[in-house]
Formats: structure tokens, C-alpha cells, sequence
């Protein structure tokens, strides 16, 4: 089985969309509706359609409508498709494998011919579905003539280095890019792992009884629980304990507790020569990341002077993940002396 990364389903979506349905089908939490906004990005001449294929019945697809004067009827399709229009549309038919069978069949000639009753989607629609692993056992499941309508593919996991990237980009809180840095295996796929004792993060088929545990999706979700500063210590784990884990809490919590002893982001701006420097290796990390969230144009010349004064490992992930994030590279390429870094390191640009 070829394991696809999101932007990989993404390409062959935008590729081969509007003419073959695509179904991506791919572990929980790991982001596979968000590829909808990655289309539309890409076609900004399409119209996002999102239509959660558990939340609709047959009824809500086309409805019968008569016709008086000839003594015939004929089907009028719901307005969401965009077929009384001529703009295109990208439709991303969610949790399709989870929708009811008569439901599945009805959205067959959408998926196969791009046509909701006797009406043509406009040219150039996108169609593409998700559905979970059949393996995680959450009530997925397609026929051999549905499958056989479009290309199911397989998308996988993020890596940490994929998601703490993509975390950079959307403000994920510090500690739990650090955590995921330095603990990769947050992210494994299960069926790496054959004892589901080795990895206590993780949703493992062989482990039922873990109802908790870190995805993409719970990941995030942490994040936004440390943004929200619960001061009960208790309560924040039950808090997040409740989306990754216990343990995956209690481990998060320790880079919550090293968060807490960082320097002032205001000394680094005022006195980055004498800002005081963490000698935790963790630490360190948590520092890099939350500069390269909080760095903006003004305050980049400081913190490049107390970056030079960390591993110089570090100061190479805080400038290849800055010119990463689109609206901070455009700062960042005129600064001299964010530039000057670059040429003297330019073996470790990436």
C-alpha cells in the first residue's frame, strides 16, 4: 500500500478531480476535510462545498417537483451543488463511507459523471470524498461498484517535522510544538507498532480501551487549551487529558511547567545580550519556537541577537522555519542581519 502525505492527495486531487472522483481514506483527526481549503486556495475560482455525508438523507440530495401543465415530474437538486450556476465548484463529500448505503448510492452519479439528477455539475468541478481506515473500526464501509467509481487513495499521518510546520503556520501554542519536536512518536501510524505498550500516545487497533490519544487534530486542540491559561493545574490536565491522554497530558504538562521558566519575550526584545539562556535542551526548543510564532518585522533584529547566542543548530531551525511562514519571510529577507545569517550558514538553509 502507497501511504500518501495530505499535499500528495492534494495534487492528485486538483490534478485529476474534475474529470475522476478521488477518495481519500485515512487515519482519524489527521486533516483529511481540511484539504477542501487547499483546493480552494489553489482554485480561487471555485466555490467550496462542504456537505458531511452523515448529516443528510437521500431527500437532501434532489426532491421531486411536478410538472402541472405537461402531467410529469422531474427532480430539482439541492442549490448547494451549484448546478443553476456557471461557477465551478470544489465538493468534498466527507465521511462519505460512514453515510447510509441509500445515500452512498445516490451520490454515485455526482462522484462518477459529475451530474446530480439530469443536471451537470459546471465545468471544471471538483469531487473528491474522505472516509476513515476500515481498520479503526468507527463504521466505514463501501461496496465493490462504489469503490469502483473513483480512485481511493491512502493518505497517512503527518510526520512531527510536517505538522510542526504546518503548527508553526497556525499559531499552535509553543509547548506543544516542542513536545511533538522532541517526541516524534506522537504521530506514528498504529500499524508501525506492533505492542501498543511501545507507544501510549497513539489510537491503537489492538488497545481498544484507549479512548483518548493524539492526532493531528487533538494536538491542535491541546494547543488551544495552554492558550487559554486554565491556573488550576488539575483541571488543565483533566483538560487535556480529556482530547491526547493521561500520559500524553502529564508528558505536555512537563513542557507546560519548562514554558513557565522561560525569559520574558519582552527582556529577549530589550537586552537580548543578557536575557537569561535555558541550559534544558527542551527548553531551548520551546524558546525557538515561540519567537518564530511571536517574531514580527520590529522585533527581529533582537531576537537575532539572542539567537546567535544558541546552539547553532537551533538558530538553523528559527531561520529556515521563519522563511517558511509567508507573511514572516517577506520581512525577514530584508533584514541584514536575518541575511547575513543566511550567507554565513548558507550549508544549513533547507
Amino acid at each position: 500500500m502507497i501511504k500518501l502525505s495530505i499535499n500528495q492527495c492534494a495534487n492528485i486531487i486538483g490534478a485529476v478531480g474534475s474529470h475522476t472522483s478521488v477518495l481519500v481514506e485515512g487515519p482519524s483527526g489527521s486533516g483529511k476535510s481540511s484539504m477542501l481549503y487547499m483546493l480552494a486556495a489553489r482554485f480561487p475560482g471555485h466555490r467550496a462545498v462542504y456537505i458531511d455525508c452523515t448529516q443528510i438523507d437521500v431527500g437532501d440530495i434532489q426532491l421531486p417537483a411536478v410538472d402541472h401543465a405537461t402531467g410529469t415530474s422531474t427532480f430539482y437538486p439541492n442549490a448547494i451543488f451549484g448546478v443553476h450556476g456557471q461557477q465551478p465548484v470544489a465538493i468534498c463529500l466527507d465521511e462519505f463511507g460512514k453515510a447510509p448505503r441509500s445515500v452512498q448510492n445516490a451520490l454515485l452519479p455526482i462522484i462518477l459523471d459529475h451530474r446530480v439528477g439530469n443536471r451537470m455539475l459546471p465545468d471544471g468541478s471538483i469531487v473528491f470524498g474522505t472516509t476513515n481506515l476500515s481498520a479503526e473500526g468507527v463504521g466505514d464501509s463501501l461496496q465493490m461498484h462504489v469503490r469502483n467509481r473513483m480512485s481511493v487513495v491512502t493518505m497517512r499521518k503527518p510526520t512531527a517535522e510536517e505538522w510542526v510546520q504546518w503548527g508553526i503556520e497556525n499559531g499552535v501554542h509553543h509547548a506543544v510544538l516542542a513536545w511533538v519536536t522532541e517526541t516524534p512518536d506522537v504521530l506514528a501510524d498504529d500499524d508501525t507498532v506492533n505492542n501498543p505498550d511501545q507507544n501510549p500516545y497513539i489510537w491503537h487497533r489492538k488497545d481498544p480501551g484507549r479512548k483518548a490519544f493524539c492526532t493531528p487534530r487533538s494536538l491542535a486542540a491541546a494547543g488551544r487549551v495552554l492558550d487559554a491559561e486554565i491556573e488550576d493545574d488539575d483541571a488543565e490536565r483533566a483538560a487535556l487529558s480529556g482530547l491526547i491522554g493521561y500520559r500524553s497530558a502529564a508528558d505536555l504538562q512537563v513542557y507546560v511547567q519548562l514554558g513557565r521558566k522561560l525569559p520574558a519575550w519582552q527582556s529577549i526584545i530589550n537586552n537580548p545580550d543578557m536575557a537569561a539562556l535555558p541550559d534544558n535542551p527542551a527548553a531551548l526548543m520551546m524558546v525557538v519556537h515561540r519567537a518564530i510564532n511571536r517574531t514580527m518585522e520590529d522585533t527581529l533584529n533582537p531576537v537575532m541577537t539572542y539567537m546567535k547566542r544558541l546552539p547553532l543548530e537551533l538558530q538553523g531551525v528559527f531561520v529556515n522555519q521563519l522563511l517558511r511562514i509567508r507573511g514572516k519571510s517577506l520581512f525577514a529577507a530584508k533584514n541584514i542581519d536575518f541575511t547575513n545569517w543566511c550567507t554565513a550558514n548558507n550549508w544549513m538553509m533547507r
